[in-house]
């Protein structure tokens, strides 16, 4: 079967012969540990430091120590498979309930990732965006937007294009709107597993349907920088990044734990965990850049500080967001000092720049 569908993906993918990735069947106990490998290689920090900066933010309530294994039975539970660049192999779970149909599925869809590392290596490029996770989310989502786009042309050969693809839009919309069940595993992370997936799709789509192939090669060579630039592609495209130079040393006696982007999808999910999620999508909208830098205190680890500067689309984006942040920015951020100690927020804002320091010497 393995072969049969390399060769319709490469016939459908225009990918020049041989194409032949070698395969490899695990188990389900051997996929966690493999996904654990993954995490540790492409987190900008060990997974259990970045739990705990989403925790301080408040982005996630649940104790890091007890979501970690959490978060490992989730993405084994739906994780089928994976393309893996540095081997150039497709590693695939033997389930014994997965028929003939869904094996296909699976199989075309991490060749097609394997197809998208021959012409544009953009696996392999997502795993050097590990410092800017809002890049690397948006990218990711056109990785496997194109994938559910060669899955569904492949699912059923004797289908018109036009319905494939309308009966496919429709289930990721609907997949979107539902949701996944996972009890005990933060919202965040079923958010943030579905949306390459759901919104990915959809910008792939997108563009298939206005420039075909060649247009769906070009983002996938040259993919939106952002999740504002992914999510609203008919717009001008943000500004330049905000340079790690921008932001303030740590502190005396401090040391970084992580700088990042949080980009548009992390601030509206953030913003929604106090807001109706309308409402924090119609402010996250105005982003245009950011950067987070969080520090810890080296004589007391659970002492942590916060510099971040968020740049809008204008002025008057900046005043929406800085007045929704100031009502509720410190009860999101009530973790983040330590225990004991209360989040204390300094502003800055000017023009469309919003600069926030929390807890900074």
């Amino acid at each position: 079967m393995v072969v049969e569908v390399a060769r319709e993906v490469a016939a459908l993918r225009a990918v020049p012969a041989p194409f032949s990735p070698p395969c490899r069947l695990i188990t389900a106990d051997v996929l966690a540990k493999e996904l654990d490998r993954k995490l540790r290689r492409d987190l900008p920090v060990p997974p259990e430091l970045f739990l705990e900066a989403l925790w301080r933010l408040g982005l996630i309530d649940e104790t890091p120590a007890a979501v970690y294994p959490r978060l490992l039975d989730f993405y084994t539970s739906q994780v089928l498979g994976f393309y893996e660049p540095g081997g150039n192999e497709l590693v695939i779970v033997r389930r014994g309930s997965l028929v003939e149909a869904e094996g296909r599925l699976v199989w075309s869809h991490e060749l097609a990732h394997a197809a998208q590392e021959r012409t544009s290596r953009l696996p392999s490029r997502l795993l050097a965006m590990r410092h800017d996770t809002d890049e690397q989310r948006a990218a990711s989502a056109v990785a496997e937007g194109e994938a559910m786009l060669v899955m569904t042309l492949l699912s059923a050969p004797g289908a018109t294009r036009d319905d494939l693809l309308d009966l496919a839009e429709a289930a990721m919309a609907a997949q979107a709107q539902a949701g996944l069940e996972a009890p005990g595993v933060p919202d965040f992370f079923v958010k943030d597993l579905l949306f390459p997936y759901t919104a990915g799709f959809s910008a792939v789509l997108r563009t298939y349907r206005s420039g075909g192939w060649p247009a769906v090669n070009r983002i996938l060579r040259r993919p939106p920088a952002s999740t504002a630039a992914l999510l609203h592609p008919d717009r001008p495209a943000p500004g330049p990044p905000i340079p790690d130079s921008a932001m303030p040393a740590p502190p005396a006696g401090a040391d970084e734990v992580i700088t990042d982007a949080l980009g548009e999808w992390t601030l509206s999910t953030w913003l929604a965990r106090r807001l109706p999620a309308e409402r924090a999508a119609a402010l996250a909208a105005g982003w245009d850049a950011d950067r987070i830098r969080l520090v810890r205190a080296r004589a007391d680890a659970t002492r942590w500080s916060m510099a971040w500067r968020v740049r809008c689309r204008t002025a008057a984006d900046r005043q929406a967001l800085e007045a929704a942040l100031q009502a509720h920015l410190p009860a999101l951020l009530a973790r983040l000092p330590g225990a004991g100690r209360r989040p204390e927020l300094v502003w800055s804002g000017a023009g469309a720049t919003l600069d926030v320091r929390v807890n900074w010497p």
